[in-house]
């Protein structure tokens, strides 16, 4: 007897799991090709933001001239250096004050540089240019400070209306040129050297004073020291505020915490001077 044949249904397409299966191989696929996209745009926002940056702090990758420099320009100038001045300026100024100097010697702070007046009767006997011993102490201090900083020193001699009549002096403007001179000498003579310093004597032909009285004669008779510098980083301020500090005997008590004397500084932020004195600012 023949066998019964099956009949065999074959159906049409895939089964539903190859379908599923292929979906998600294409998704993964999809995904991960997006991953790898969004690296390569991260990275190029990257290149274009630091060297974005490199342009904004003026850093290149190379050279916009074809002349290389192999060593860095520097400047011959610093503001941070007005400020040390400065304050060197301010302790010439504090010694003056502590020896009663500050009818003989003034400090004033002009729009090039810091200005130091001395009158001539307290520097030199009258109708001579010979320096006396009183003011060498205001000139060493001095001297300090232009070795430190070597800028250009001027030196100015004037003297009053009242006319010369001696051999040696015929007249007013060789006394307060020959004082100028004298004071450029011991500058000289201290080490600063000759090409940092001008003298010049102006006679009475440069008087701050009236000539008709005896007070203004007194104030026209002075030695003015210049020292030049640069006027962009000076202070507004025409004089630096210093304060008149009484000298502390062996037998005064101590000070007390919030009254004891301190190094002046310079305010950073200001740019200012501060108090000779720790006292509490309010």
């Amino acid at each position: 007897m023949a066998k019964k044949c099956k009949n065999i249904i074959i159906k049409q397409g895939l089964d539903d799991w190859v379908m599923t299966y292929g979906d998600m191989m294409s998704l993964l696929l999809t995904f991960f090709v997006l991953i790898v996209s969004f690296s390569s745009m991260q990275e190029t926002k990257f290149n274009q933001a630091a060297a974005s940056l490199a342009d904004a702090f003026g850093v290149m990758s190379s050279p916009e001239s074809v002349i290389e420099f192999n060593t860095p320009i520097v400047p011959s100038h610093s503001p941070s250096e007005d400020a040390e001045v400065l304050y060197e300026v301010r302790s010439v100024e504090k010694m003056i004050l502590d020896e009663g100097l500050e009818n003989e010697v003034t400090v004033k702070v002009t729009d090039d540089g810091v200005l130091f007046s001395i009158n001539a009767p307290f520097m030199f006997t009258s109708g001579g240019a010979d320096l006396k011993n009183e003011p060498k102490e205001v000139l060493d201090k001095l001297s300090g400070l232009f070795t430190k900083y070597p800028y250009k020193i001027k030196i100015q001699g004037h003297t009053d209306s009242i006319p010369m009549n001696s051999a040696k002096y015929p007249s007013n403007w060789e006394l307060s040129a020959s004082r100028a001179v004298s004071v450029a000498r011991y500058f000289q003579g201290k080490g600063i050297p000759p090409k940092q310093i001008e003298a010049t004597g102006y006679g009475e032909h440069r008087p701050i004073a009236d000539n008709a009285t005896a007070e203004g004669r007194s104030k026209n008779r002075r030695v003015e020291i210049f020292l030049q510098l640069d006027k962009k980083n000076l202070p507004k301020e025409q004089k630096l505020p210093f304060q008149k500090v009484d000298k502390v005997t062996q037998e005064a008590k101590p000070a007390a915490k919030d009254n004891v004397p301190v190094r002046p500084i310079i305010n950073p932020v200001t740019g200012k001077l501060g108090a000779l004195t720790g006292q509490k600012q309010p």
